[in-house]
């Protein structure tokens, strides 16, 4: 599709690099792995990662004939640990008996960026690559909340002093996405022909930026397009008022709908992955049909999800 004076044409789609190179990892793992009187066994393990090299797509001059080229342009850091622990609940007496284990999982992850390309800071949507913080950190303006005399949306400048007017330039380095711990766990009962698996996985700390918070907690922008969250009843009303939300305008684009702190939740949460019951139908039925065995089998995925926030 690239034409010039009516014939086939060329671009170059991307800058070449001579200096390019892989990144490299450099991997120490550490482990202890125990099993006690035939029914536990933990697995402890300590890991720490340092890639060299990192590769990115980064700004160039233009007289390149590009905007961005790959280069290598740092040096990141990933630590951290990992628990597996299996049970045997319940172990039967016979063949067929009821039968319970359970398989569990801990693990923690911290990564921070050691350096940079000439220590610049990269800004990634509403994260940055900046050195000596973590790769998913938040770069936002900071939410104050509501002004009780007008119902005006109030934010925090870059030195922390409240503003009325919000600006990109106030953003700051801020919460991360990257949780504390995440894991899971996986408990199955069987019992002669029957077997129930239940897989519940869990996140604890880290945050997350939701848009969609910010389309149904709109102040009145979107409330003849979309759904509103029921938050939005908790608004300004009248001087005085104490509100979580500023007053509502319709169809007015205001500053308290960009994006800031106002829409970062907590990450935190349960949920119901996978249940899979299933029973072994007997014998004759599958000689009858012709076959080795015959499964039936009901499966549900994610059937529940709970967060305190």
């Amino acid at each position: 599709s690239y034409n010039y004076a009516g014939h086939n044409g060329g671009v170059m789609t991307g800058a070449p690099n001579p200096g390019l190179s892989w990144e490299t990892t450099y991997m120490t793992n550490v482990g202890i792995r125990t099993e006690i009187f035939g029914r536990f066994d933990l697995e402890i393990e300590g890991y720490h990662n340092k890639t060299v090299n990192l590769l990115s797509n980064l700004d160039v001059s233009r007289t390149t004939g590009d905007t961005r080229a790959y280069r290598n342009v740092g040096t990141i850091l990933n630590k951290g640990w990992e628990v597996t622990f299996t049970s045997k609940n319940i172990i039967p007496a016979s063949r067929g008996g009821f039968k319970w284990d359970t398989d569990l999982n801990i693990s923690h992850n911290a990564n921070k960026l050691i350096k940079l390309y000439n220590g610049i800071q990269k800004n990634v949507g509403n994260m940055m690559w900046a050195e000596g913080y973590d790769t998913q950190t938040y770069y936002l303006v900071r939410w104050a909340g509501v002004d009780p005399s007008d119902g005006a949306p109030l934010w925090l400048d870059k030195d922390g002093n409240v503003t009325r007017t919000y600006s990109t330039a106030n953003r700051v380095p801020y919460k991360s996405a990257n949780p504390k711990i995440t894991g899971g766990v996986t408990n199955t009962f069987s019992y002669k022909n029957m077997r129930l698996s239940i897989l519940m996985s869990y996140v604890i700390g880290g945050y997350l930026f939701s848009s969609f918070s910010r389309n149904s907690i709109s102040d009145g922008l979107y409330i003849m397009q979309e759904n509103q969250s029921l938050d939005q009843l908790d608004r300004w009303q009248k001087p005085g008022d104490i509100a979580a939300n500023p007053k509502p305008i319709w169809g007015v684009s205001t500053s308290s709908v960009m994006n800031s702190t106002r829409y970062l939740y907590h990450r935190t949460s349960l949920s119901v992955q996978n249940v899979s019951f299933s029973y072994d139908l007997p014998k004759r039925y599958a000689d009858f049909l012709g076959l080795n065995s015959l499964q039936f089998q009901v499966i549900g995925d994610n059937l529940y999800f709970y967060s305190p926030y």
